[in-house]
């Protein structure tokens, strides 16, 4: 294995974390019974609602499939090539556009749920 790959690795772990932590937070004050907005218009209302583990879980769990489909091909790649350098990149990209994308995601489900009052203290 190369260092590309080690730091790939690496980066995926903590992206996947950052997900899983602001996940179990969200969980613990959103009611069991409570349905998520999952999709939100260009105006900010919500437009899908689903329950809640299936929100907190998704997003999360297509990035946890991806990055095992990278690791997978990475472990494929022969390293110190220049596709170990483009899959490095990628990597590294998705990693941190994926828990972007879930922190932005979570935020606005957040605050659509307290100004319905929805929240637990």
């Amino acid at each position: 294995m190369n260092w590309l790959g080690i730091v790939g690795d690496a980066l995926w772990i903590v992206a996947l974390s950052i997900m899983a932590s602001a996940s179990h937070k969200a969980w613990a004050r959103v009611p069991a019974d409570t349905k998520m907005p999952l999709q939100f218009a260009r105006d900010g209302r919500a437009m899908m609602r689903v329950p809640r583990h299936v929100a907190l879980l998704l997003i999360p769990g297509i990035a946890f499939l991806l990055s095992l489909m990278l690791l997978w091909q990475n472990r494929q790649t022969a390293p110190g090539t220049q596709d170990a350098l483009v899959l490095f990149g990628i990597r590294a990209t998705l990693a941190g556009v994926f828990a972007l994308y879930h922190l932005r995601w979570l935020h606005a489900a957040m605050t659509q749920l307290d100004q319905e009052g929805a929240l637990k203290s």
